[in-house]
């Protein structure tokens, strides 16, 4: 140990880990100063077709595009996964994990996770302690909220609003977004906005370990082709009637009402937010690796399914699988939304490019949905003031407000839309926000990487949940600890007036 006994230091550089960590430190060492590493991130095996371009060429512009960002990501060691995670995010994305295999036991009343390198019962232990404290809570997290009021804003016809002056401080110890939705303009009717600064073809550190592949492996086309399994199972209802019910392999209907009953129940929560609850828990199918920003696209278009909202009309039937949604981007750029986006990525069909928040804004653009755009980040700010994450929690906590109605409750169940979160290196779907007091809240997310839990599964369609479960809501949660690490977001809502119907009754 070098300098602080509370952690592990790597000896080649300035990376550090906790004692109990000692595997992460040993996988970064692979990663970043182990030649021939099995554990390096490398492009697909599976050979490509041959380059339309010259060979010469295609191979220094693969050479050119080996940034810096990859020995900052490291390869998931889960087998069904396939995500390639920033090393400040890992040890959240493997509790994460931890978390996707949470059980309750009768025996004992405790929760367990069957996760090999989780150790649940002494996280939630710690987690728990934390909250008790209202004292602690408030010096984890601070902020002035009457000086948080800069951010950026872009309307459904590319519209940009500057509150703040850009300030000259470095802010690369932090991650920044790869594709910022500031370069790109709609409509074209904002002479203001700049051209983007970057439009040549992009590389890895934007588009990930395939940015440069021309088709996506076939087992993984077909498997995507195929979509997800659908079994049919046997319920009965309350009516004593049998119901026959379909269930979607990587879909999970009823996770918000839950949610908000278990925020209620939570003495911790003064208040809390919560969109409408057709919004679907959408995951991954297994190994199909990073198509987050997809699997997003799809919560969102299961609210619009769900809630009968606009353009539902453009995704009646199924939900539209990967393949599909490429499509549809695709044509989006076809009719000039967001077109630059094709020369960037040299096209996503078939693809395993990442995609972000001007791939989902030209879809639903393209559908005659209404949609806008708000982006926050460090450089924007002055510094020591306040940071980014600042001001998305309280851009979001602004966004539930303007439709919440009190009914004597602490959860305002409302019937808006979820939120597209963009942050460095994924996306998640926001679907609720919690004030734990007057200096700390957090997101309510659901997130496409991880799994409802077998304990989550136990909850659904319960209407009369007795006490508060910290360790099921733990999976949901991001907090300031968890989004102070990255320096932009940016978030995509759909602003069309919501349905009124009483969604939440039925």
């Amino acid at each position: 140990m070098a300098g602080n006994m509370d952690l592990l230091d790597c000896p080649l550089c300035d990376f550090t880990v906790r004692p109990t960590d000692d595997y992460i430190l040993q996988l970064h060492f692979e990663q970043v100063h182990t030649e021939d590493s099995p554990f390096v991130v490398k492009n697909d095996p599976e050979p490509l077709p041959p380059s339309r371009g010259s060979s010469s060429k295609r191979k220094h512009e693969q050479d050119t595009t080996s940034s810096d960002e990859e020995e900052n990501t490291v390869a998931c060691p889960e087998p069904d996964c396939g995500e390639v995670v920033l090393l400040d995010d890992y040890n959240d994305h493997l509790d994460f994990h931890a978390a996707e295999t949470l059980s309750f036991d009768k025996t004992t009343g405790e929760y367990y996770s069957h996760h090999s390198s989780s150790n649940m019962h002494k996280s939630a232990a710690k987690h728990n302690s934390q909250r008790r404290s209202s004292k602690a809570a408030s010096s984890d997290y601070r902020y002035d909220t009457d000086s948080l009021d800069g951010s950026r804003k872009s309307d459904s016809h590319g519209k940009k609003k500057h509150h703040r002056e850009r300030r000259g401080t470095d802010s690369s110890e932090k991650s920044t977004l790869a594709r910022s939705i500031l370069s790109f303009n709609p409509f074209k009717l904002d002479k203001s906005v700049k051209p983007p600064n970057k439009s040549a073809r992009l590389g890895k550190s934007e588009l990930g370990p395939y940015a440069w592949e021309d088709r996506m492996p076939r087992w993984l086309h077909d498997q995507l082709a195929a979509g997800p399994k659908i079994t049919v199972v046997n319920r009965i209802g309350r009516d004593g009637r049998l119901i026959k019910q379909e269930q979607v392999q990587n879909e999970t209907a009823g996770v918000i009402p839950i949610l908000a009953q278990l925020s209620a129940l939570d003495r911790t929560v003064k208040e809390a937010y919560y969109c409408h609850p057709s919004t679907l828990h959408i995951g991954k199918t297994p190994k199909e690796g990073s198509f987050c920003g997809y699997r997003n696209i799809q919560m969102l278009i299961s609210y619009i399914q769900g809630a009968k909202a606009q353009g539902h009309e453009e995704f009646s039937g199924r939900m539209p699988g990967i393949l599909k949604l490429q499509e549809l981007i695709e044509r989006a750029w076809d009719k000039g939304i967001n077109h630059i986006g094709r020369i960037q990525t040299g096209g996503i069909k078939d693809t395993r490019k990442y995609i972000g928040t001007p791939e989902a804004q030209a879809l639903f653009l393209s559908s005659e949905i209404d949609c806008a755009v708000e982006m926050f980040s460090d450089q924007d700010l002055p510094e020591g003031k306040v940071q980014a994450h600042d001001l998305l929690l309280l851009a979001v906590e602004r966004y539930f407000a303007q439709a919440a109605v009190s009914d004597g409750s602490s959860v305002h169940k409302t019937l808006l839309p979820p939120i597209y979160l963009q942050r460095p290196g994924h996306s998640i779907t926001i679907v609720g926000f919690e004030r734990r007091s007057e200096t700390y809240c957090n997101l309510v997310v659901l997130d496409p990487v991880y799994a409802t839990s077998p304990a989550m599964h136990k909850l659904i369609g319960r209407k009369n949940i007795k006490s508060s479960r910290p360790e099921v809501m733990h999976a949901y949660r991001r907090g300031p600890a968890h989004l102070r690490k990255f320096a932009a977001f940016e978030i995509l809502m759909l602003t069309a007036t919501p349905p009124l119907f009483p969604a939440w009754d039925v």
